[in-house]
């Protein structure tokens, strides 16, 4: 066999590897930048609040709305109650009247500006009200002083001396907990609804990262010291995806967990690495070719190295989430897409000692509210009140 022959097995070997390294360097890198920007970065998530018109208004007709998507119709043909955005105004739809082709045409209430007129972009959404006074709560702007500097955040009164303390996800807008505020008040919670780093308005931490509570802990820490400074003698905890993992990562560290009477929770960040993990199985190399597992571990260790992601620090259910010993209501959707159910579950399983979950048919994520505002706000009613007591105490005041 000649010496060129002898070669060539070689050199095809040394080509395969040097393709697989370049893959895996190339892809991870690629991916780890994919991972800051959805995930991480606080200056593209602040982005991701200008709305996102996607569908089209047809015409309106006192309390109808006809509407058909440019797209993807989402959750337009789902029942429930959804906000609706539009430039200058803001409305809900409700109850699905009639489908005609792509044409929905659905309950409508206006709740602030003019009504759309025909063909006005729009843009649905699980946040159904543009600001608390909408939504029928009587609140004022309040200042919580935290680790780094003054963090802003709406304080609506109550009867108790247990303040609700409500906590916002990724999405980095307090209008989230929206739906949650009237159901404390009406409970009578003092409820306070408080900024955290890297919000808009709230002081940015100089990574400018979202590290899904091992930092924002600290601010949430501040948020109660708040309520005890200001009368409340305990407080309950609610908290939305990303919310939740702030919660569990102050449940672990913060000198003020015993203060804490009740958690609820809704799509909860309890497992970071494992919803990045369910998130890239949905993820293509290119189209028709799914994303392997071993290069979405490569972008992971990758954006460990370069954003200083500490993966194993964000898995809040490690050690038999034998840490926690107050009571949890979890809402979980079974269609979320963002934060996966399994992990909910395997909260439940877990702890079935501390932890009630609800599933919620259907549902996206923080979805469940729109689909049974009732129900829902009857879970947690009954849930508060079985934990702290019915009987309402002296007012609490800022």
């Amino acid at each position: 066999m000649s010496e060129e022959r002898r070669r060539w097995p070689r050199r095809l070997l040394v080509g395969v590897l040097a393709f697989v390294v370049l893959f895996y360097a190339g892809g991870g890198f690629y991916f780890s930048n994919v991972l800051n920007e959805r995930a991480l970065d606080g200056v593209s998530l602040r982005k991701t609040l200008d709305p996102d018109y996607d569908l089209v208004v047809r015409h309106v007709a006192g309390e109808a709305i006809t509407i058909t998507p440019d797209g993807d119709p989402g959750s337009l043909t789902q029942d429930g109650v959804f906000g609706l955005r539009w430039e200058g105004g803001y409305g809900q739809v409700s109850e699905i009247l009639g489908t005609e082709g792509d044409k929905v045409t659905r309950k409508f209430l206006l709740i602030s500006g003019g009504p759309p007129s025909d063909g006005t972009p729009t843009q649905l959404e699980v946040r159904a009200w543009p600001d608390p006074e909408s939504a029928g709560v009587a609140s004022q702007d309040v200042v919580v002083n935290g680790p780094l500097g003054e963090y802003p955040a709406w304080f609506a009164p109550g009867t108790r001396d247990t303040w609700a303390i409500v906590v916002h996800g990724n999405s980095m807008s307090r209008l989230d907990g929206l739906r949650m505020v009237p159901i404390t008040v009406d409970a009578g919670f003092p409820t306070l609804v408080p900024t955290y780093r890297n919000d808009t308005g709230a002081p940015e931490d100089s990574s400018g990262k979202l590290r899904y509570g091992l930092t924002e802990w600290r601010d949430l820490e501040a948020a109660v010291q708040y309520a005890l400074d200001n009368g409340a003698t305990d407080v309950v905890l609610a908290g939305y995806s990303m919310g939740g993992g702030v919660i569990m990562a102050f449940l672990q560290r913060s000198k003020l967990r015993d203060d804490v009477r009740a958690v609820v929770l809704d799509a909860p960040m309890l497992d970071f690495s494992a919803t990045v993990d369910d998130n890239a199985s949905r993820e293509e190399v290119v189209p028709g070719v799914p994303l392997p597992s071993s290069l979405t571990a490569v972008a992971k260790q990758i954006a460990a190295w370069r954003f200083g992601v500490e993966w194993d620090q964000l898995n809040y259910l490690a050690n038999g989430a034998k840490r926690y010993d107050v009571p949890f209501l979890v809402f979980h959707g079974t269609a979320d897409t963002t934060v996966p159910i399994a992990t909910s579950e395997a909260f439940a399983e877990l702890r079935p000692d501390i932890v009630t979950l609800v599933r919620c048919p259907e549902a996206e994520h923080i979805a469940c509210w729109n689909l049974d505002p009732e129900a829902y706000a009857t879970a947690v009613t009954n849930f508060l009140e079985e934990q702290v007591g019915a009987q309402v105490a002296r007012g609490a005041t800022a």
